[in-house]
């Protein structure tokens, strides 16, 4: 697959979902980070079909067929590659051109504008530990962060000049063009030239998921207007489209299948620098479908911390609807009046917030309840009956009988209506009003166990997981001890990426799609999720048993070599077999001995 191919790849990635596109002819059910449905590839009553959206891949322990997002369409459409890419290209609205020319220059023009993006953060960095940044670094100081956190998300300065980034980039043999898609320049109205976009402000990067640096978001250090300012929508920056933090968030958010959402870079940063750091910001702005659509490939549940003011709570209102209809389990957390999360923890400290956050989180509709009430200037007939017909469908698409008399008991509670009044209101109004979306919630049984497990594939997930078993393994016996060719294939491609970093598996999948051995690698990266893998001492038992064949085979082919060799073999012949046998014997005796 070319660069090209790659690129789009990746963009498709970013803006698709497989859970989505599986969805639409599989009924999926989600337990943990995994969805379950039966295998559209072969006849099967028990579902051992899984699909992991983290990492956009899909494998079937039945028939043993898996891949990722491209592979999933060629497969159930029969499309060869270049066509499912554009075929889904078409879904993500992703252009694909031909690999001209001029198709190649647009991608290192993006390639370029990436590293532009990245030298200016790191520009901006050096600037705020320098004595130029000495107000923005009090500030920060001021702001309770440490230099770990600083140093973390990159955070940066912008000087009070006109052309200081323009000026650096160009240094940088960055081009005009590239300078002017990073956002960070912008034009005069009144004259004919560039100047920069933040100046005197403190410098937040965004990151991507893959860590690259996609835009900025900048904060003036006096009272001026706006406060807050980020870089234009650009080809590679939307704000609908990405979460600060989200890149330092994703692998706490994993493995804690949860992730906190509140409003601004600040309250994320202190989180993170209080231990917290399955937190995400929505980039100023009101949440958006497609970051919850980001947050669902992590996460099954999110807690909305907003600002206890009347626009931090109206936020939340809309962040609930669009989390709950992308099948999320939402908690909210109402902070105190005029107190946002950064000022909650100067004041009580981690453990206190923390179980503030326990002890005060409401699920949607309980939250959304509190709203319709305290809007209401008084609980009359009508009121009750406008917010009974408001919770009315969210209450109707729960699945258990026992939330649903969870609710219309509250209702009642709080309505100070008569239950049975409150069943009857809801009754007349209709039965479920459920969600077209058939997998977002619901437990199913466990299936990791389905499909038998090889000691070779155990072996492959131990040495990926454990760098020591790998080194082990490497160092002993070698990496060609697989059947499998798309094995052999995988660990010799991971030994090329060493030493491992947060781009590893990504990169090795895209290593997967070039060579051909995509079923292989979605098979491992399930198997690395539920499989403990072998320990130091079973893993040396293995490398000896491997040495002691090794070692029979050799013994074999010297056999077979002596039979061959005839009464009339002349004296090199013998001489060569001699040296050979001697080589072989010598350090086996070595090692016996050791």
């Amino acid at each position: 697959m070319s660069r090209f191919y790659e690129d789009v790849v990746n963009e498709i990635n970013s803006r698709l979902d497989i859970v989505d596109i599986v969805s639409e002819t599989v009924h999926l059910t989600r337990k943990g980070n995994r969805y379950w449905g039966l295998c559209p590839f072969h006849q099967e009553k028990t579902p051992s079909f899984s699909v992991t959206p983290e990492r956009n891949l899909f494998y079937c322990f039945g028939c043993q067929t898996g891949g990722d997002l491209v592979t999933y369409i060629m497969k159930r459409e029969g499309l060869e590659f270049k066509e499912a890419v554009e075929y889904l290209a078409n879904r993500a609205g992703v252009t694909v051109q031909k690999e001209s020319p001029a198709a190649r220059r647009k991608q290192d023009q993006m390639r370029g504008v990436l590293a532009a993006n990245q030298a200016a953060a790191q520009f901006y960095h050096e600037v705020l530990l320098s004595s130029e940044g000495k107000k923005a670094l009090q500030y920060l100081q001021q702001r309770h962060l440490t230099p770990e956190i600083i140093e973390k998300f990159c955070l940066g300065y912008a000087p009070d000049k006109w052309n200081v980034i323009e000026n650096f980039l160009f240094k940088k043999a960055f081009s005009q063009e590239q300078v002017k898609s990073t956002g960070l320049i912008k034009r005069s109205d009144q004259q004919d030239r560039y100047y920069d976009l933040f100046r005197d402000r403190v410098i937040f990067p965004i990151h991507d998921l893959r860590g690259e640096v996609v835009g900025f978001g900048g904060r003036v250090l006096d009272d001026s207007l706006p406060k807050y300012l980020n870089t234009p929508e650009t080809e590679l920056f939307s704000k609908r489209r990405n979460l600060y933090g989200l890149y330092q968030a994703r692998q706490a958010m994993r493995s804690l299948n949860q992730a906190i959402v509140v409003e601004g870079y600040m309250d994320c940063l202190r989180l993170h620098q209080a231990g917290i750091e399955n937190t995400v910001a929505s980039l100023g702005t009101a949440l958006t479908q497609e970051q919850a659509r980001i947050l669902r490939r992590f996460v099954e549940e999110v807690i909305l911390l907003f600002d206890g003011d009347e626009a931090g709570q109206r936020q939340a209102l809309r962040a609930v609807e669009i989390l709950h209809a992308e099948g999320l389990k939402v908690w909210v957390v109402s902070l105190p009046a005029e107190k946002d999360p950064d000022e909650y923890l100067d004041l009580h400290g981690k453990e206190e917030f923390l179980q503030y956050i326990q002890n005060s989180k409401v699920d949607h509709i309980e939250f959304k309840l509190n709203r319709y009430i305290s809007n209401e200037p008084e609980l009359h007939l009508d009121a009750c009956i406008r917010i009974i017909k408001a919770l009315h469908s969210d209450i109707a698409s729960l699945e258990s009988e026992l939330e649903k008399d969870y609710y219309t008991r509250l209702l009642s509670r709080r309505l100070q209506v008569e239950e049975n009044l409150i069943r009857r209101e809801l009754n007349k109004l209709g039965g479920p009003s459920r969600s077209s979306s058939l997998n977002k919630n619901g437990i199913f049984r466990d299936n990791t166990r389905y499909g038998k497990t090889s000691l070779e594939e155990r072996l492959l997930v131990s040495m990926l997981k454990n760098p020591e078993i790998f080194t082990e393994i490497q160092r002993s016996v070698g990496l060609n001890i697989f059947q499998q060719k798309e094995y052999r294939q995988l660990i010799k491609s991971f030994a090329d990426l060493q030493p491992i970093n947060q781009d590893t598996w990504e990169e090795l999948g895209i290593i997967a799609r070039q060579e051909g051995f995509t079923e292989a690698y979605a098979r491992v990266m399930f198997l690395m999720e539920e499989e403990k893998g072998l320990n130091l001492v079973e893993v040396r038992g293995i490398i000896r048993r491997i040495q002691m064949r090794r070692r029979e085979l050799r013994w074999q082919k010297f056999q077979e070599r002596l039979n061959e060799m005839s009464e009339t073999a002349d004296f090199d012949q013998l001489l060569r077999f001699i040296l050979d046998l001697d080589a072989f014997i010598n350090p086996t005796h070595k090692g016996v001995k050791s």
